[in-house]
C-alpha cells in the first residue's frame, strides 16, 4: 500500500513539474499585438529656405544693358547688325562699273545653283577686291539659260545669286556690302540655242557700285 501510494506522489510531482515547465515555454517568443506597437513620431520637416535678397542697386544705379554681339557696328565684322548700313546711300546713288570684274564672271551647271570648284578662285578674287574697296558696294546679278518657264527661272537666278552672296560673306566679305538681282532667262550673254549658248547664260555677273559724287 505504502509503495503504492509512493508512486501515485510520484506521479502527481513529474505531472507538476512538466506543466510549470509547458507554460513557461508558452510565455516566450510571442508576436506583440499590432495595436501595441507605437509607431515612432515623423522627422519634423525640414526647415524653410530663405531666399536670397537681390541687392540694393539704389533708384539711382542705372542697370547695364546685357552684352549683345548684334549691336556692334559693321566696321567690327559682325554681319547684319542693327546699326545704319555704311552702304545704304551707294545703293540708292551709284556709278556702275560692269568691266571690274568680268573676268570673275562665275557659271553654273544645268538647273543647279551651286557653286562649282571651278569657280573658288574666282569668288576668292572678288572677296580680295570689296574688303579693298570698303567705299563700293556690290550687285550679283544671277542669270540662267532659255530653257524652262520665266517664273522657274527667276527663282533659279535668284538662288544662284544668293549663292554667291553666302560664299563671299563666308570669305570675310560683309554681306551688306552686298546686293543680289536675278534676271532669270532675259538677259542672256551670247545668243543660241546650244549647249555653247547655254554654258555661257547660266552664270553670276559682278557688278561694282561706286559712290556717286554729290552734285
Amino acid at each position: 500500500m505504502k509503495t503504492s501510494n509512493l508512486v501515485s506522489i510520484c506521479f502527481v510531482g513529474a505531472a507538476l513539474i512538466l506543466g510549470s515547465a509547458g507554460c513557461a515555454h508558452q510565455g516566450t517568443g510571442l508576436t506583440p499585438i499590432p495595436s501595441a506597437i507605437k509607431s515612432a513620431p515623423p522627422p519634423p520637416p525640414p526647415p524653410p529656405i530663405e531666399p536670397t535678397p537681390p541687392p540694393n542697386l539704389g533708384s539711382g544705379t542705372p542697370i547695364a544693358p546685357p552684352v549683345n554681339d548684334v549691336t556692334r557696328s559693321d566696321k567690327e565684322g559682325v554681319g547684319f547688325g542693327t546699326n545704319e548700313n555704311r552702304w545704304t546711300k551707294v545703293f540708292a546713288h551709284h556709278n556702275e562699273d560692269s568691266a571690274a570684274l568680268k573676268p570673275d564672271t562665275i557659271y553654273f551647271d544645268f538647273d543647279s545653283a551651286t557653286i562649282k570648284k571651278s569657280e573658288d578662285k574666282k569668288l576668292e578674287e572678288v572677296a580680295k577686291f570689296l574688303t579693298s574697296h570698303l567705299d563700293d558696294a556690290l550687285r550679283v546679278e544671277g542669270n540662267c539659260d532659255e530653257r524652262g518657264t520665266e517664273k522657274y527661272n527667276l527663282s533659279l537666278g535668284e538662288r544662284r545669286a544668293l549663292a554667291a552672296r553666302e560664299y563671299l560673306a563666308n570669305l570675310g566679305v560683309d554681306p551688306h556690302q552686298i546686293d543680289t538681282v536675278t534676271y532669270g532667262k532675259s538677259k542672256p550673254a551670247v545668243q543660241g540655242h546650244n549647249e555653247a549658248a547655254w554654258s555661257k547664260n547660266r552664270r553670276d555677273d559682278f557688278v561694282v557700285l561706286t559712290p556717286k559724287a554729290p552734285e
